[in-house]
């Protein structure tokens, strides 16, 4: 079930019209909610997420960091970009020495193909923001999508995450 969902979530995103414009509506609204943050865990997005880009995020402001995934093992860790690599699905990981350990980071958008009403996310499949994040609150975690694309229908399973927050280019919604 899941599988069908993801594959028609993929579908609907190459249909979608205007992306960038969209985005960009996306990232003003994340930018206001997240404004007083310093300490914020952003993702590197590849072609089925919103595109998030760190200075929309205030990535230049004094006192704020912006730390990005990288996969270890089956969790992951998250780290202040130098420089950036290729990672195992060829989506671009942070190279950097200073990591941060996600309880403390006062923001966390979490990537995904779509969000259900209740703020659930349907991943692409392999589980890492699942099983790093099981214990976060939904109030700390963002959710970027297109309100065409919101809410997605899609079956649960008990180790998804969920997300307080969802941000479209027309609205933030709040779940939790």
């Amino acid at each position: 079930m899941k599988l069908q969902s993801r594959n028609a979530l993929r579908t609907l995103l190459t249909l979608l019209e205007e992306r960038e414009i969209k985005d960009q509506a996306i990232l003003r609204f994340l930018a206001e909610i997240t404004a007083g943050a310093h300490r914020i865990i952003a993702y590197a997005p590849d072609k089925w997420e919103v595109k998030v880009d760190p200075k929309a995020l205030g990535w230049n402001d004094s006192g704020k960091e912006i730390y990005f995934p990288k996969m270890t093992g089956e969790k992951l860790e998250f780290i202040l970009p130098e420089s950036w690599e290729s990672g195992p699905f060829g989506i671009s990981e942070p190279k950097g020495t200073k990591t941060l350990n996600f309880h403390d980071a006062e923001w966390i958008v979490v990537p995904a193909l779509g969000y259900d009403e209740l703020g659930f996310r349907l991943g692409r499949g392999a589980g890492f923001y699942d099983r790093t994040l099981h214990d976060v609150s939904p109030n700390k975690l963002i959710g970027l999508t297109y309100e065409e694309l919101f809410p997605a229908s899609f079956a649960k399973e008990d180790h998804d995450i969920r997300v307080g927050t969802v941000i479209t280019e027309k609205k933030i919604y709040q779940i939790v």
